[in-house]
């Protein structure tokens, strides 16, 4: 993974990085810290990547101005492999927004089902999954790395009926 130049993790938000809130009576989740940074330094602390966080929301809050900011900083980045950790609701949205730019690097895009600070998360398995895909890649191009499948963001859909991303038929 050192390679060229190893990779930067990119955290958007969503139900990858979120948690139950720290204060008294709070019912509803927080987006904390990187799920993604806490996952790859329990498996490899000494990866060459660097951790950049872009906005820390839920993928249905998601803007315009935040996919704007998400793309400036993948195309300002020296790194030429990005992993961004996004919402699953919006997450085709972004990578198509990040597909038209044309941007000569591999990305790659991934999220949860279910939070990482829960015990039964599909965030390990994910994340390993698209850090695995991202040091294979050979060509130039937004991909989405989920469920096991690694799909090409120009020809992806999601299945209303199962929630999965699929080739888009």
């Amino acid at each position: 993974m050192d390679g060229e130049n190893g990779f930067c993790v990119i955290q958007t938000g969503g139900t990858i990085d979120k948690a139950y809130p720290k204060r008294i009576s709070g019912y509803a989740f927080e987006i904390c810290g990187s799920a993604a940074k806490k996952i790859l330094k329990r498996i490899n602390p000494n990866l060459n990547c660097d951790f950049l966080m872009c906005c820390r929301v839920d993928s249905q809050d998601m803007t315009q101005e935040h996919r704007e900011k998400l793309l400036s900083m993948c195309q300002s980045s020296p790194k030429k492999k990005i992993l961004i950790t996004h919402g699953t609701d919006t997450l085709i949205e972004t990578a198509a927004y990040i597909q038209k730019s044309k941007l000569e690097k591999i990305v790659v895009l991934t999220g949860a089902f279910i939070p990482e600070t829960f015990k039964d998360s599909d965030a390990d398995f994910n994340v390993g999954f698209a850090l695995g895909a991202i040091s294979t890649i050979q060509s130039k191009g937004v991909f989405i790395a989920m469920d096991g499948k690694l799909l090409a963001a120009a020809n992806v859909s999601r299945n209303s009926t199962t929630g999965c991303y699929e080739t888009r038929q």
